[in-house]
């Protein structure tokens, strides 16, 4: 597979998203965090935007809780056409440097239950879908949604999305089981490469983080501290203007990870891996 680069530290490479929401049923094993949603969908939002905006290319293998949101991103970056009055879409996505790049990976076992936010992503532009073979008759089965199903399909389909020789990373947000087979699948494929989670999102991204301090990176804290600081700084002018204060404790408790700032940091030590491996 060739990428057609873009402008961008990260043009012509690209870097795999390995998410999920974890599931309310098994919130105690993968600690589900509070507002696991919101947050884990703006994680994923953010990670995918800052590749975007650094030229790369985005892979991960379609998931009903985030193809949606790599679909509205990807619907921004749109372009449009002037055609016989009216505007139109178009799939020439050569015309804007920078525009994003999407390979979404499918296994033929779920062809049948492709969900409609998937296939409406299949056909933004720039967006590419790489269906693999089901193994083995497998095919999945609505029914027993929830329940482990085609595992041989989605091996081997993970099998060749990690082979991708333009991989450059991987960043783990939130998950379950499919999430902790990636990057063991990870490690065993491209164990040169980067990993990083974002393991302030709960699920398998925390619990990797914590199993594998040395392998699985994670800037959750450093940036936490950056804002700390920031806060203690401003508590600080508060206090030599006189003017009404909030409370430390108060201020502890309402830090929420700036997730922008996380995948900002996580790009940039990408692009920062990437020109050392070049020296």
């Amino acid at each position: 597979m060739s990428f057609r680069p873009f402008n961008g530290p990260l043009a012509g490479r690209a870097v795999f998203l390995s998410a999920s929401v974890p599931s309310v049923d098994r919130a105690e094993r993968y600690r589900r965090i509070p507002q696991a949603f919101a947050r884990i969908e703006e994680a994923a939002l953010r990670v995918a935007g800052a590749v975007f905006n650094a030229g790369g290319t985005l892979v991960f293998g379609g998931h009903p809780s985030i193809s949606p949101l790599i679909g509205y991103l990807c619907e921004q970056y749109q372009p449009s056409v002037e055609a016989e009055g009216q505007n139109r879409r178009t799939r020439d996505v050569d015309a804007t440097p920078g525009r994003p790049r999407v390979v979404m990976f499918q296994s033929e076992a779920f062809r049948e239950s492709w969900a409609a936010p998937s296939q409406r992503l299949g056909t933004l532009a720039g967006v590419e879908v790489i269906w693999t073979a089901s193994e083995n008759g497998e095919k999945f089965d609505v029914n027993r949604r929830g329940q482990p199903q085609c595992q041989e399909s989605l091996r081997a389909m993970r099998k060749r999305m990690l082979g991708i020789d333009q991989l450059v990373a991987m960043v783990a947000i939130g998950g379950m089981e499919g999430v902790e087979v990636e990057i063991e699948m990870f490690r065993g494929i491209r164990e040169k490469l980067p990993i990083y989670a974002i393991a302030s999102t709960g699920g398998a991204a925390q619990i990797l983080t914590d199993q594998y301090p040395g392998l699985v990176r994670s800037f959750d804290d450093e940036v936490r501290a950056h804002v700390r600081e920031f806060r203690r700084q401003m508590r600080a002018q508060q206090q030599e203007g006189g003017s009404a204060q909030t409370p430390a404790d108060e201020e502890e408790a309402e830090i929420l990870i700036p997730y922008a700032n996380v995948a900002s940091r996580i790009v940039q030590d990408i692009i920062e891996n990437i020109r050392n491996a070049q020296q």
